[in-house]
């Protein structure tokens, strides 16, 4: 890595965090021996009933059906990566192979000569780690469990037992993230309490060996590992989390680790520090904001409960999830990487919209609600034909019958780093009749295509005014790190007008927002020094055909047309182009955009169709 990504990683630290690297660094020449030493010792297996699974009789029909599709997929090794991309990833899976490019990495390596971030032949560790967070395992055994298939669940200990032999403690790519460790432990509990449903000797025997040469050295090295200080973001969370879950069903890790409570209490400061006062994921990640809320669920479940305040600040984080996420059809704002906690939705493609039924105790939730029991009290549906604001945030939404408008004010992310952000200021989403028409253009890949995910987190990729010269400021300096942020936005939001505002390079930049019944009026005002640019992208499936000197008609076979119509007073030049979009993670797209460059004001009214 360059000496600028180091210089600015060094800046991002506090003196004690530093010092902290430091001895970390110097730990890391002992810890294969260190996990050598845990994985020898004397391990007392007794275990709780926690996760406490369901009643089988309270199945619904269409879960047990899907499990047995998915399950029969799984074991032949085809897995869908990232819940879309058909792979062939073997069985028992090639535990070190890139499945996307067929790359493999040396699983001899000590895990502390191994650079995650830069692979050979441009190899990327999250598709890597995809396969090796074991839900396909806790999928096997849900299958096994509820439909009295036990081969499946001896296949799963078979290849769990495979991934212990090729997947030495300390050695390969697997060993490299704390947080997929954490994944792999909660997977692991679950896991362990679905064999043990099944009251089968045999399998109860093998998994008393498999827990032995799983639970300690995984929790051990987690803790021993956990992150801090500038990288304490939602790998924080999922490693206390797991350690939560693990410690309750396993009593005997607290004489290694700490009382499940005692880390129980770190979770809960981190909900705090993590989760706004408004509920939302200070990440500024709409997936993520999932996925760190999921993880301390469970972790609360397991424990039984959090303080009152973290209780309450979880709650606002659902209610936030609810307002915010519009499903099925989502484009997230931020990074966004698919990840899942554990396999409990009926279909992972459609996980939001689940989580958000849930959450709203629908007949679409219902799945969720046999495996997690009743979502957190007080979760309303999203207002409508209102701008509901959470000012702190930066996240405004608007819904009524039509139209569904989500205007982003954010701050650029959470802490120093800043890691999942992306540069989505002013940036307005919309969506008709759930349908997304406007959207924000995902986020590629995380290693393997940087060149790629620096575009579309950049300012041009959003549809908030930049200047034809561009910004210079921030700049990303790796994969998750970011020199410095912008200034904070202004979000005003009051009945149907919503206003966003912006002070960058000397100037002040204004959005209002503007939903009436039967259309969407934005209107930018950037002054009259600099010419700028607005870029709408929309979602692929969508043509655009120019109608008139400033109109332009989109088409969506499953919609009726949008007209969309240009308004300024000074207006230089438009176009219809095509861009670049990421639907899903490591899924690559293009769909047309509609590019504007003005100064002074432009307004843009987006209009169904008489």
């Amino acid at each position: 890595m360059s000496l600028g990504w180091y210089m600015q990683r060094l800046r991002a630290m506090s003196p004690s965090e530093i010092a902290r690297r430091l001895m970390e660094r110097l730990a890391r020449s002992s810890e294969i021996a260190s996990l050598r030493r845990i994985s020898r010792r004397p391990w007392d297996g007794t275990f709780a009933d926690v996760p406490r699974l369901p009643w089988r009789d309270r199945v619904p029909p269409e879960l047990r059906k899907q499990l047995a599709v998915d399950a029969e997929r799984l074991m032949r090794g085809e897995w869908d990566m990232f819940g879309w991309k058909s792979v062939e990833v073997g069985a028992p899976p090639c535990w070190h192979r890139d499945a996307t490019l067929g790359v493999v990495i040396d699983p001899d390596i000590p895990a502390r000569k191994l650079d995650h971030r830069h692979l050979e032949h441009g190899a990327d560790a999250r598709s890597i780690w995809e396969i090796n967070r074991w839900s396909e395992m806790t999928r096997m055994a849900m299958h096994s469990a509820l439909n009295g298939d036990v081969h499946a669940i001896r296949v799963s200990q078979l290849w769990l037992e495979d991934w212990c032999d090729r997947n030495t403690p300390g050695y390969g790519i697997n060993w490299t993230s704390p947080l997929e460790a954490a994944l792999r432990l909660m997977n692991f509990c679950w896991f362990d309490a679905l064999v043990r449903g099944c009251n089968d000797p045999e399998l109860a025997r093998r998994q008393d060996e498999l827990t032995a040469r799983i639970v300690p050295v995984h929790a051990g090295w987690i803790w021993r590992r956990r992150s801090f200080g500038s990288s304490a973001n939602n790998h924080l969370i999922g490693e206390l989390s797991a350690l939560v879950m693990a410690i309750t069903r396993w009593p005997a890790l607290a004489r290694m680790i700490r009382p499940a409570q005692h880390v129980a209490q770190l979770l809960e400061r981190e909900i705090l520090q993590q989760f706004a006062s408004d509920g939302g994921n200070k990440e500024q990640a709409l997936h993520y904001h999932l996925f760190a809320w999921e993880m301390c669920w469970h972790a609360g479940r397991a424990v039984g409960g959090f303080n009152a305040e973290a209780v309450e600040r979880l709650a606002k984080a659902a209610q936030f999830f609810v307002d915010v996420v519009e499903a099925p059809d989502c484009w997230d704002f931020g990074d966004s990487d698919d990840a899942q906690v554990l396999p409990l939705p009926l279909k992972r493609t459609n996980a939001a919209a689940e989580f958000r039924g849930w959450l709203l105790s629908r007949g679409d939730g219902s799945v969720l609600r046999f495996w997690l029991g009743e979502p957190p009290k007080g979760v309303k549906p999203a207002m409508r034909s209102k701008w509901l604001a959470h000012e702190q945030s930066g996240q405004a939404v608007w819904r009524d019958a039509r139209w569904t408008v989500r205007a982003d004010a954010s701050p650029l992310g959470l802490g120093s780093m800043a890691a999942h952000g992306h540069l989505d200021a002013l940036h307005v989403s919309l969506w008709f009749e759930q349908h997304a028409l406007i959207i924000d253009p995902g986020t590629g890949a995380y290693y393997s295509s940087p060149a790629l995910r620096a575009r579309l987190a950049s300012w041009e990729a959003h549809n908030g005014p930049v200047p034809v010269t561009g910004r210079s400021s921030p700049m990303r300096m790796g994969a998750f790190l970011w020199a410095n942020h912008h200034d904070r936005p202004d979000l005003e939001a009051c009945d149907d007008i919503c206003v966003l505002s912006f002070s960058t390079d000397g100037s002040r930049i204004k959005r209002a927002v503007h939903v009436m019944q039967d259309h969407v009026e934005i209107c930018d005002d950037v002054g009259h020094e600099k010419t700028h640019v607005v870029t709408w992208h929309l979602a692929p499936g969508w043509r655009v055909v120019q109608e008139r000197k400033n109109g332009f008609v989109c088409h969506h076979a499953d919609s009726i047309p949008i007209h969309g119509t240009l308004n300024g007073d000074a207006i230089e030049h438009w176009e219809i182009m095509e861009c670049e979009a990421s639907p899903r993670f490591r899924e690559l797209a293009t769909s047309p955009a509609v590019s504007i460059t003005f100064r002074g004001t432009l307004t843009t009214i987006w209009r169904k169709s008489v």
